[in-house]
């Protein structure tokens, strides 16, 4: 498990406490043996401090060090003016980059990108370079005014680019990106941040602090970084925790969801951590994920109360609440509370009403059907949802949410199909299918996987062949399926001595159809009323891509045909994909690469030796 900041640093002082001059000094040269040699410097620098603390100075050296420490703030003065002066001149435009714009092809023809080359005859790249490291220098010198001064100039000063036209502009990470400065970002925000917190008054910290990592350029910074740079640990440190947390709870958006994760996982116990998932849950109920996430680590059982209690809180129409059910799904299979996790699936369903939701319930539960009328109605449920967020009139579409963790339930046509195909109402869905008159325009439309899904559930053979199994690859991509996205909520239960589920690579839908394939009956009526409306589908398709030689497609036509000929020869029509690829060969004599791609699927080769 991992450890966070302050129950690190507690571990460590309780320890270290206890420990005797010997056992310290092991210590210390334990440490220094593994210390990395661009950190040695520092390392010796904090040494130093540590003993001056310890022994104190006499007086003659109190004031060599005033007199010392004035004569450097007098340097960095100097220094801090002549950069202000040249990052005032790049805002005036008076130092500029050179820019040189052209189109790039090499990622094709008909689809280049327009693309910059950059000069720097003024070398301004290397006055970031010089910003960047007396930031730093004032910082482990205790100068947070000046540090914090001209951090604001570094990160906030956009450079002008001449191109001969509007020109563009770039910002320090742009220059770095371009490879005009080496500025490592993230350490210049970690020493920056700190010398803003120790500059400013401790009841306006939060807030300072919030304004800068609202800008998109402190956008991935962890607020954590700060605390391992300067001189001195930050003081007042549990009480700034303390008003960050509340402050972030109280404003909405990614930005303050994010950073209210982070504080909350690194500096509060378990029980903080739940009254605070409790306390921000209207706002931000990402929280309680991360939070039952956490607790799964150590203490499933724990996690999954805590996500039992975020469900009964959490709106059931926020997909975020989708999420919080599989993890407390996982910990409860890991207590062995098998009933409990398939409650959890169906309420991961209820918040989250997709196709994969779907199958992990009718293919993992032991008794599916138990759950049938409730998966009915979350269907209804979301159906009516989606059609009222879709008005002009409506508050609750997902056009109105901002940010992901209050992102809706939504249901489009493609998905509502899928439910409808794997709830069992193939009649409802081959009628969608069917509605298709064209052999071409098939992009986005249900038919797109609906051809595949009745191909796999009409073939009857345990293996697929070549072109069901290119069915397969196609359905995966049509209805979204990944591996990790079924798996999540699937853990071994504890004290089982079964070997947990697993699914691997390309056989992971596959698997996963099968078991829901296993719990379905098709008469023989309809199978056949099925196949007669997939061969004038699929032979609409190919004949309208070979006539109009669409070559990029010829591939996935034939694999087409051959499915279906692969599906009639498992319900007994003896030779029916080599009947049906050499028709479409004779349709079409001279479409030589077409020929190729129906050999490819197994087509009997007639070309002379």
């Amino acid at each position: 498990m991992l450890m966070n900041l302050r129950e690190f640093t507690e571990t460590v002082d309780r320890e270290t406490k206890e420990m005797d001059r010997e056992e310290l000094w092991l210590l210390v040269h334990s440490l220094v043996r593994k210390m990395p040699e661009e950190a040695r410097e520092e390392f010796l620098d904090l040494i130093r401090r540590a003993r001056k603390k310890e022994t104190g100075d006499g007086e003659g050296a109190c004031n060599i060090d005033v007199l010392a420490r004035e004569r450097d703030r007098k340097e960095n003065h100097a220094l801090i003016t002549r950069l202000e002066e040249q990052f005032h001149e790049m805002e005036k435009c008076t130092l500029v980059l050179q820019a040189n714009g052209y189109e790039d092809y090499s990622s094709g023809y008909w689809d280049p990108d327009w693309v910059y080359e950059y000069e720097d005859p003024e070398e301004i790249g290397q006055i970031f370079e010089q910003a960047d490291q007396l930031i730093q220098h004032c910082v482990n010198d205790g100068f947070y005014e000046e540090a914090a001064k001209l951090f604001d100039l570094a990160v906030e000063t956009e450079v002008y680019a001449d191109d001969g036209g509007d020109g563009i502009f770039l910002n320090l990470r742009d220059l770095v990106q371009e490879h005009l400065a080496s500025v490592d970002c993230e350490r210049l925000i970690a020493y920056g941040l700190y010398a803003v917190y120790q500059n400013t008054e401790p009841d306006k910290r939060a807030e300072e602090l919030y304004d800068y990592l609202s800008s998109t350029f402190f956008r991935g910074t962890r607020l954590e970084a700060m605390l391992s740079v300067g001189r001195e640990e930050l003081e007042g440190q549990e009480t700034f925790w303390r008003s960050w947390i509340r402050l972030l709870a109280d404003k909405p958006g990614d930005t303050a969801g994010r950073y209210l994760e982070e504080a909350v996982l690194f500096q509060c116990t378990r029980e903080e951590m739940i009254e605070a998932a409790h306390k921000a849950a209207s706002l931000h109920p990402g929280l309680y994920l991360a939070v039952v996430e956490k607790l799964a680590e150590n203490d499933a059982a724990c996690a999954l109360d805590t996500g039992r209690t975020a469900l009964n809180e959490i709106d059931e129409t926020y997909k975020i609440r989708g999420s919080i059910a599989l993890a407390a799904a996982e910990a409860a299979l890991k207590t062995g509370e098998r009933k409990l996790a398939e409650q959890c699936w169906l309420e991961a369903f209820r918040s989250d009403t997709t196709a994969v939701n779907y199958l992990r319930i009718a293919a993992e539960c032991e008794e599916p059907e138990l759950y049938r009328k409730e998966l009915m109605q979350a269907i209804h449920s979301c159906q009516a949802f989606s059609n009222d967020s879709c008005g002009q009139n409506s508050d609750y579409g997902n056009r109105f949410d901002s940010y992901r963790e209050m992102s809706r339930n939504f249901m489009d046509e493609r998905g509502g199909f899928l439910l409808c195909f794997l709830s069992g109402d193939f009649d409802a869905a081959m009628e969608e299918c069917a509605k298709v008159k064209k052999g071409l325009g098939w992009t986005g439309h249900v038919v797109q996987c609906g051809i595949p899904l009745f191909l796999l559930l009409l073939l009857q053979s345990g293996t697929l062949p070549v072109g069901c199994r290119e069915q397969l690859g196609t359905l995966a991509f049509e209805m979204g399926f990944r591996k990790e996205d079924y798996e999540k909520g699937l853990y071994k239960e504890a004290g089982s001595q079964e070997k947990s589920v697993e699914y691997e690579g390309a056989d992971s839908l596959e698997k996963v159809f099968s078991k829901w394939k296993a719990r379905q009956t098709v008469s023989a009526g309809q199978a056949e009323k099925y196949l007669v409306q997939l061969e004038r589908l699929i032979d609409m398709r190919v004949k309208a891509i070979v006539s109009g030689q669409h070559r990029r497609h010829y591939g996935s036509v034939a694999a087409l045909a051959a499915a279906l000929g692969e599906v009639k020869e498992s319900r007994g029509e003896l030779f029916a994909k080599d009947r049906i690829l050499l028709g479409y060969r004779a349709k079409f004599p001279r479409h030589s690469s077409f020929h190729a791609e129906l050999r490819a699927y197994g087509m009997t080769d007639t070309r002379k030796k």
